[in-house]
């Protein structure tokens, strides 16, 4: 890593502040839980249901989801949408390769649309861009931005945004020819499987049709009553497609079974499930569809048989590093029903290949493909993979300074490959390590093919622990509290948290109880913003003379259990995960008092001052430093860091300065400190002239002191960290 050598303070501080302001200003991706549904999710689904007993059985499933903000929805997108093949978590995270409904360019980076190509309007310019598509036209039913309906992800897709304005709210149908129009002409240049379009209908490409015929079912379930909100929705096997009804029932059917689920559409339905707390049932159970809409028998779905390809990949020759490219063939899945009848679907797009990426000497690839318990293989030969040599990092990212349990953002840094005399851009495809980082570490790894890479220059500190509370009022009367009264009532954490379900809560003793003699009590509580929780801790006593024991499930999964006293006392549960719901339930005749609750995140405490904690971070790897000759400036890099806080620090913090000199508990390193800043001296690459420090630490009367290498050496420390640690921290405090 190498920095240019800067000459002014002015130029370094504008340098330093643009890039704390350029680092803090990006949004943070939103962090979604990849859950999929808890074992007991259908439980109430019992085998001889059908018609409407089971549409409103899985009704009650799914209802009272978390209502998203309709304006939030594209950044929700840049998750749900993302196309998780071309761009695979830890690249392009701030601008990813995007899945769109509708369009036959998805796949390829060549034609696929990345998030920053979103366009709120038609595109008349020939450039594809993508927004929002609702599935379940908005017009028919719910044309109104505050209606949950409206902003449910379930039936909301980035799409093709020329397709979606064509499309606009016309039913999905089987459609022979398509109008002929200028706009739709242009839009079928050499394109394969696009949609068709008429006056009265649209019919999407293949393998958009059963995800379209899914969100369809999945609306008619989800407001079949309205929701005493919008118009009730229904499917019908007429015509009519007005009123919040939509028609040709039987084409939605017959496409939900010729283009069963995907690995992109099941994932979608988890990441879904992760930001509103509710999935679409005839994803995790095509079986469903006919059961709830013909008042037909629950059946087990369809075997997956046999898997076949056709044709010949337009790409033979790879490089090491690369991932096959399916282009060229056609991969085909066949199934059998229960009535032993077969048919066939086109599955090329869901198939994954392995290895990928590929490595040298590598002749053939294997294709995978799974329905429901059922995989199947297929293997293409005749492939070339050229060796690759090495990788090489260029840049720095733009965020280096981390708290612990932080992932590593890559942006910033340029991945090269080189085979011979040929070097490439790889950044897109090379693999940063995904674990946590932890406390005092200083690199990163990066792999690509079979060749690793070490970024080194991050600081990761450990992390401050808060606390944010929730609590409940005392409340009167005796009828079961409702999951809005309870929000509504809440004394503190409305910000934090929302209540989405309260099964059996009543008034208590200085909060609320849980449960009856005779029901078991529950609430589900949901927070705004997914958070990294070290423990729980609630303030609970047991009511009366029961034995209780409460039950905590974090998202949706049972975690632990705590027993409260007989009087009003701290309980902690154990977490360490990402939690974006918790649900407390206690048994019937098990009743409890819940006060309020705690949730922490984090495990450090606050550092008494920036010297302190600099100091503290110039031992991490170095305890065995005893001068010269060590090489040890240039496998840490803290003498650089070190210089830099030491500008930070004298800049925002006067007294420490003096306090790197005069407090006892730091003199005792000073020959240690001096002998490294002199030995480090040269190989620094970010500044050997101090002269720039004279004017800045004249105010301390050390601009002729000998001990301004010590002083640059322990800034060295602080680097980045100096401004950005105070400016974090004092933050913290005003909030």
């Amino acid at each position: 890593m190498h920095m240019k050598k800067i000459i002014t303070p002015i130029i370094l501080s504008t340098l330093l502040f643009s890039s704390f302001v350029l680092s803090n200003s990006k949004k943070e991706n939103p962090v979604v839980s990849e859950a999929g549904a808890p074992t007991n999710y259908y439980a109430s689904i019992k085998s001889t249901m059908k018609g409407d007993t089971l549409k409103v059985a899985l009704y009650d499933i799914i209802k009272g989801h978390t209502k998203r903000s309709y304006d939030s929805l594209e950044n929700d997108m840049k998750i749900t949408d993302r196309d998780y093949t071309l761009s695979p978590v830890g690249t392009d995270d701030d601008d990813p390769y995007m899945r769109l409904m509708y369009a036959d360019y998805n796949g390829d980076k060549s034609t696929a649309r990345k998030w920053g190509d979103s366009c709120g309007s038609f595109n008349t310019s020939g450039e594809e861009v993508w927004n929002k598509e609702h599935i379940w036209a908005k017009s028919n039913g719910f044309d109104t931005k505050s209606l949950p309906a409206y902003s449910d992800l379930h039936h909301l897709r980035a799409s093709d945004e020329r397709c979606n304005n064509l499309r606009g709210n016309l039913p999905f149908n089987t459609v022979s020819s398509h109008t002929s129009t200028n706009q739709v002409e242009n839009h079928f240049k050499n394109k394969t499987d696009n949609y068709r379009i008429t006056n009265s209908y649209f019919e999407p490409r293949d393998c958009d049709k059963g995800d379209a015929a899914r969100a369809l079912f999945y609306m008619a379930t989800r407001y079949y009553s309205g929701d005493g909100t919008n118009t009730p929705l229904s499917l019908t096997t007429g015509t009519d497609s007005s009123g919040g009804k939509w028609g040709y029932l039987d084409t939605l059917l017959a496409w939900h079974e010729a283009d069963p689920v995907d690995e992109f559409e099941a994932h979608r339905n988890d990441l879904v499930y992760g930001l509103q707390n509710n999935r679409n049932p005839y994803i995790d159970h095509p079986e469903y569809a006919r059961a709830v809409f013909k008042n037909e028998p629950i059946v087990d779905p369809d075997t997956l048989t046999n898997l076949t390809y056709t044709g010949t990949p337009s790409k033979t020759t790879y490089k090491e590093g690369e991932s096959f490219n399916s282009n060229g063939l056609t991969v085909t899945a066949t199934f059998k029903k229960n009535d032993n009848t077969t048919y066939t679907s086109n599955v090329t797009n869901d198939v994954s290949w392995t290895p990928s990426p590929l490595t040298a000497g590598v002749t053939s690839v294997t294709g995978t493909y799974t329905y429901g318990d059922v995989t199947k293989t297929i293997q293409v030969n005749g492939l070339t993979v050229s060796s690759l040599d090495g990788i090489r990092l260029s840049g720095d990212p733009n965020k280096t300074i981390y708290d612990e349990g932080d992932s590593f953002v890559p942006t910033g840094i340029t991945v090269y490959a080189s085979y011979g005399s040929e070097e490439i851009d790889v950044t897109s495809s090379a693999t940063w390590d995904s674990v946590p980082l932890t406390k005092g570490q200083t690199s990163v790894n990066v792999t690509y093919g079979s060749q690793l890479a070490t970024y080194t220059g991050i600081l990761v500190k450990e992390k401050t622990a808060t606390s944010d509370r929730v609590e409940f009022k005392a409340y009167s009367g005796n009828a079961d509290l409702s999951a809005t009264t309870i929000q509504n009532d809440l004394v503190s954490g409305k910000d934090l948290v929302t209540i989405s379900t309260a099964t059996k809560i009543f008034q208590g003793d200085g909060g609320i109880r849980f449960a009856s003699g005779s029901y078991a009590g529950s609430l589900v509580v949901n927070l705004k913003n997914q958070t990294q929780v070290t423990k729980l801790v609630f303030n609970a006593k047991v009511y009366g003379s029961d034995s209780t024991t409460v039950s905590i499930a974090i998202n949706g999964t049972n975690t632990g259990s705590f027993t409260p006293g007989t009087n009003y006392s701290d309980n902690e549960v154990t977490i360490n995960k990402s939690v974006t719901s918790i649900t407390i339930t206690s048994a019937k005749s098990n009743r409890f008092h819940l006060k309020y609750f705690d949730i922490y995140s984090g495990s450090g405490s606050e550092t008494a001052s920036l010297t302190e904690w600099g100091v503290s971070y110039l031992h991490i790897g170095d305890s065995s430093f005893d001068g010269p000759g060590t090489g040890l400036c240039k496998s840490t890099d803290l003498y650089k860091y070190a210089k830099i806080a030491l500008f930070n620090i004298a800049k925002v913090e006067s007294s420490t300065i003096n306090d790197l000199q005069t407090n006892i508990a730091y003199s005792n390193e000073l020959a240690r400190y001096t002998a490294w800043a002199r030995a480090c001296q040269d190989d620094s690459p970010f500044v050997n002239d101090y002269s720039f420090l004279s004017s800045l630490l004249y105010k301390n009367d050390l601009a002729n002191n000998d001990n301004t290498m010590l002083i640059v050496i322990i800034i060295a420390s602080i680097s980045l960290i100096g401004v950005t640690s105070l400016l974090i921290f004092k933050k913290r405090k005003h909030q």
